[in-house]
């Protein structure tokens, strides 16, 4: 019995705790700042908090972030795992309304997986055939560069049996090597969302032609 009553109140402050976190973390979204460099990176992002289970959504208008219980599968432009820790963190960072480099490369780390994983499901790169027409190599490793000197963060994406995998460190021997920092990172990814939501021949021709001449100012071949 007083087993039970310990859980009962070891999660209920957890919980208590999540929601007073989540409540914080929502005003402090409410920034023309926050909402600058959130802009073109989603439109509707959905959120899981992996010690508790909880899920919502946070909806990006343009002029203001609009917050919803629970995930709508197939309404979200993609989903994000994230832990207590990196929702106070965001507090913590973000009090001021400010995101230095440094703080911009711990948004990326946790938001690289996720973005990642939807981007390469798009047409162009997830079809082998046209993969190859764009010059997207099958074996790709990835250095999220810490702007404070500290270590990268690494990723693998491979490529195989028809899909792409996205994996956290690094395995097998790349094709090419991309080393970005946290604003490369965050340019590629609202070119690349802008022809998604376009979703048509031009607009992905005209990814193409930006993400070759892009490549070659962040990455090299092997």
């Amino acid at each position: 019995m007083r087993k039970i009553l310990f859980s009962i109140l070891f999660f209920t402050s957890l919980n208590s705790q999540d929601m007073s976190s989540l409540q914080n973390w929502q005003n402090i979204l409410q920034t023309p700042e926050m909402l600058t460099y959130f802009d073109g990176v989603f439109e509707h992002i959905g959120i899981v908090v992996e010690e508790t289970n909880e899920r919502f959504t946070i909806h990006h208008s343009g002029t203001q972030f609009d917050f919803e219980k629970g995930i709508e599968d197939g309404k979200v432009d993609f989903i994000v795992p994230v832990q207590l820790q990196n929702i106070q963190n965001m507090i913590a960072h973000a009090k001021d309304g400010q995101i230095d480099k440094a703080e911009s490369w711990r948004i990326i780390d946790v938001l690289f997986t996720p973005m990642t994983k939807v981007t390469l499901q798009t047409p162009v790169l997830a079809v082998n055939w046209r993969r190859k027409l764009a010059g997207v190599e099958d074996l790709i490793h990835v250095y999220l560069i810490n702007p404070t000197g500290r270590e990268a963060s690494k990723h693998s994406l491979i490529y195989v049996k028809g899909q792409w995998l996205v994996i956290k460190g690094l395995y097998g021997t790349p094709r090419r090597t991309y080393r970005m920092s946290p604003e490369e990172s965050l340019e590629y990814q609202r070119v690349i969302f802008t022809a998604i939501k376009k979703d048509t021949f031009w607009g992905w021709w005209t990814f193409g032609r930006w993400y070759k001449d892009w490549r070659k100012k962040v990455s090299v071949t092997h």
